[in-house]
């Protein structure tokens, strides 16, 4: 095919069109398949932080019940990219795990676990991931308790307020059927639209009149039909 057609790439389309819509259903069940059988439902549960004031349990806190001071906001702003590690530590994993007695490799547990922060905030938020919901949220619950504790052991300090805590979720976040099935079905229809674009670009047999006369550049005097053609004719 010496140059681009379109009428019969149009053509070609409308001929296969069953294909086509074949072949979108086919991925349509492919997408709902994948997101009900092999994804499996993971659920989140949050519990956040603010950096508050700080509160040195070692030292008699003479200004108890006065607001937080510059001091205490510089020093937050520091300690938030510290806790952030701190919390996805090795010893505060193996903490969790043998308080709540889950039976998870520490790496495993860790890469279940996200922490965020805010620029120019002292906010701080956990979230945790895992098959169970409940588990989730009583994973963030305890992962909090030993962050405080460890944060107190290593700093004398409490300078950690609970804004949001974890709750146990109702569905899964990495499960999008109907998107997981449009998607599947856009791909379906791209591939099979391609093939078809392809085979017509590609294609460079002799179909009618037309293509003898466009290859030898000779007008074609007289054409003789299939015989089953011949046949429909007399009938």
């Amino acid at each position: 095919m010496e140059e681009l057609d379109i009428m019969e790439i149009l053509y070609a389309f409308k001929k296969k069109f069953k294909y086509i819509i074949l072949t979108v259903i086919i991925f349509a069940l492919l997408g709902f398949a994948y997101s009900e059988i092999l994804v499996v439902p993971m659920y989140k549960s949050t519990i956040s932080f603010v950096l508050s004031k700080s509160v040195d349990n070692n030292v008699e806190d003479k200004n108890n019940g006065e607001a937080i001071t510059t001091n205490d906001i510089t020093l937050n702003s520091k300690l938030v990219a510290t806790y952030s590690k701190i919390i996805k530590s090795r010893t505060i994993a193996k903490q969790v795990i043998d308080s709540l007695g889950i039976d998870m490799k520490v790496e495993k547990f860790i890469s279940n676990i996200s922490v965020t922060s805010q620029d120019d905030t002292e906010l701080i938020e956990i979230t945790v991931s895992n098959e169970d919901p409940k588990l989730s949220a009583d994973i963030a619950n305890s992962l909090a308790e030993v962050f405080r504790e460890k944060v107190n052991e290593v700093y004398g300090i409490n300078n950690l307020s609970v804004i949001d805590v974890p709750e146990v979720a109702d569905l899964p976040y990495n499960i999008g059927t109907m998107k997981n099935v449009v998607l599947f079905a856009i791909i379906g229809l791209a591939i099979s639209c391609g093939i078809v674009f392809i085979i017509v670009y590609f294609d460079n047999t002799v179909k009618d009149e037309k293509d003898i006369e466009d290859l030898l550049n000779i007008p074609v005097i007289v054409s003789i039909p299939k015989a089953e053609e011949y046949s429909e004719r007399r009938k």
